[in-house]
Parts: C-alpha cells; structure tokens; sequence
C-alpha cells in the first residue's frame, strides 16, 4: 500500500472525528512510519474513544468509508476509499479504552503527514511510549519479525523517553516476546527493562498454549499494560 494512500485515510479519519469531537490515536505500523521507521505499513490502527455502536453507525454515514460488518465487540473495520471491500485502505479501530481523566501522556500528538490525494494535513498519533507498548504485545503474541524491527526501531530513536516508561512495559509481553525474538535482549535493556524478571514471569508459559484472544485485550494492553 502506498504511504501517500495510508496518510490519506489517516487524514480522513482526522478530519472526520474532529468533526464528532472525538478523541483517537493511531498506532501500530502506520505510526512507526510516521516516525520514520524502515517498512511500509498496509493497514492503520487505531483507537477511538467511543461506543463502537455509534462509531458505526456515524462513519457508515460518512463518504469514503465502508463498514466491513464484523461481530466482535471491541473492533470495527472499515475500508476507506473505495466501495468495495479489499480495495480500499483498511482501518481497524478498536473503540472505547481511554480512561474518564487522560494523563498527559495519554494525549494523542497532532502530526502532519503527506497525503496523495489531500496533500499536506494532520491527523493524530498516540504517543510513542504507547505506540512501543502495542509493538511489545504485538510481538509477544504472534511472530511477525517486523514487529520486532519496529521495537528495535523505536528504541533506537527514544531510548531516553522509553527508558523513563520502563516500569509500564508488561513483563509478561516482553517475555513472551524474548522466547519468539531473543534478539530483542539487548534492546530491552537499553531502555532498562528488567529483563531477568520478565523471563521468571513467563517460565512456565508455553507459546502454543496462550490463553484465548479476549475482548479489550488490545485497548487494555495498549493503554494500561493490565497484564504484570
């Protein structure tokens, strides 16, 4: 998918629930190359802080934007320039995970991006340190090699900030995340997580025997690291 078409979409989403004041932040493949990560992403994440109910029903109204009908309660699809499914830039939110007060922290980043057919406009990205923490349960519950490229990635360009964010990174992901990528050690502790206590906390945890997806696991492990 081309970077110009992706950033259209994201734009289009901007320019969308700015319109609904509603609060979002992508996240995932798309951010990291907004920061300027190595690989192109195909599709945009992002989650939105509302009842999917009424993101449905309010970007179905919406040109451009094409529902994909899908049943979990957490997740909504929708393809983006296009009327046909599979044609259209595909865009997965994950709704209602922002808590009542924001920190600071939790503030999406307003950025500018390069569109093919909008030109130059904004849309939002969540911060880096959250961007990080989606990479690391992406990377601990499946085994894509990119998704420890844009670990690796991400720390090399933040070390200092992620080091200060540290003591919110799930130890139990980044366990998991070393048994498939043991070559993500090294940057693990640059950003000083404790590498030794994330090993002891997944000992005993065994890849092809991880407990089912639930709902919110990806708002939940994004945002607030639930899992110690």
């Amino acid at each position: 998918m081309r970077d110009g078409r992706l950033n259209d979409a994201a734009i289009a989403v901007n320019k969308a629930l700015l319109e609904a004041r509603v609060t979002f932040g992508i996240f995932g493949g798309f951010a990291v190359g907004v920061h300027g990560g190595p690989r192109e992403s195909k599709d945009i994440d992002c989650v939105v802080n509302c009842q999917k109910e009424w993101l449905v029903t309010f970007l179905s109204s919406k040109k451009d934007f094409l529902y994909t009908n899908n049943t979990r309660p957490d997740y909504a699809a929708f393809f983006w320039g296009n009327d046909k499914p599979g044609n259209g830039v595909l865009i997965e939110f994950f709704p209602k995970l922002f808590q009542v007060v924001m920190t600071p922290n939790m503030t999406p980043q307003t950025v500018t991006v390069q569109g093919e057919s909008l030109g130059s406009q904004v849309t939002q990205l969540l911060d880096v340190g959250f961007v990080y923490k989606g990479k690391l349960r992406a990377a601990a519950m499946r085994g894509k090699h990119s998704d420890a490229a844009d670990l690796i990635f991400l720390e090399s360009r933040y070390t200092d900030y992620l080091k200060g964010r540290a003591t919110e990174f799930s130890r139990y992901y980044v366990g998991l995340a070393l048994k498939r990528f043991p070559h993500l050690e090294h940057s693990f502790v640059r950003v000083n997580i404790d590498v030794k206590a994330a090993k002891v906390r997944v000992q005993d945890v065994e890849l092809d025997a991880l407990p089912t997806p639930q709902p919110n696991d990806v708002q939940n492990g994004l945002l607030f690291g639930l899992i110690g």
